[in-house]
């Protein structure tokens, strides 16, 4: 994997960085599209990193595009891989698929799962849009290693999700919760946010969404006032 791993650097990698480390690793063993949830202990905390953004933006409101909705419900009680066809998430295999693009179905895929203690767990989630009997032989071929990839970066995901440093107060921000906070202490929309974190708009929404919760606040004002007060985040020059 890398050099530098949790072991070695104290330092969690960010989204863009475990994105560039899947790119390399799958692509070298021919598998191209993929998604990866890092999940808390309920969906909406879920984020995602994705090669194929497409069908991130699609599959919300086009489960028979991209299932995600169901994968995600299946893998949560699921530990063993699995094909999507085989669970009758998408059409069999030998069915004709469109050519590739925003609108196209997938034409075959397979899920690998990490659970953990401490409430997370992370999947992947690889897409084909062809040669879907060489896309399987192909998974099968590295079953294992695409397994612990995946743990890879399941480590990477509670790093990412690690409380900040403990403070005094009961309630505790996560780092990616402080991050987005602070990002919006500066004036930063939720869209700017994204891009500067390599999250999506609607993963910055939901640590957002955390950040009222924990803070028992309702607008994003209060939250960066009472954040100040309990030393969460710092007040900007």
């Amino acid at each position: 994997m890398r050099s530098d791993g949790p072991a070695n650097n104290n330092t969690p990698m960010q989204p863009d960085d475990v994105r560039q480390l899947l790119d390399a690793e799958l692509g070298r063993r021919g598998l191209g599209h993929f998604e990866v949830y890092q999940c808390g202990p309920t969906l909406d905390e879920a984020e995602i990193i994705t090669n194929y953004p497409d069908a991130l933006d699609r599959s919300d409101s086009a489960d028979d595009f991209y299932p995600r909705s169901q994968l995600l419900s299946l893998s949560k009680g699921r530990v063993k891989p699995f094909f999507w066809s085989d669970e009758n998430l998408i059409a069999p295999a030998n069915e004709a698929v469109p050519v590739p693009g925003p609108c196209a179905p997938v034409g075959e895929g397979a899920s690998f799962i990490v659970h953990g203690n401490r409430g997370f767990y992370s999947i992947l989630n690889l897409c084909s849009f062809g040669e879907d009997q060489q896309f399987r032989d192909t998974v099968l071929a590295n079953k294992s290693e695409l397994q612990m990839l995946l743990v890879s970066v399941y480590d990477e995901a509670l790093e990412s999700c690690a409380p900040a440093p403990a403070l005094a107060q009961e309630t505790v921000l996560t780092r990616r919760e402080t991050e987005v906070l602070s990002w919006t202490s500066l004036g930063k929309t939720y869209k700017e946010i994204a891009l500067l974190t390599s999250m999506s708009p609607h993963t910055v929404k939901f640590h957002m969404k955390n950040v009222f919760s924990k803070l028992d606040v309702t607008n994003g004002k209060s939250a960066i006032r009472k954040a100040l007060q309990l030393g969460y985040i710092r007040e900007q020059a």
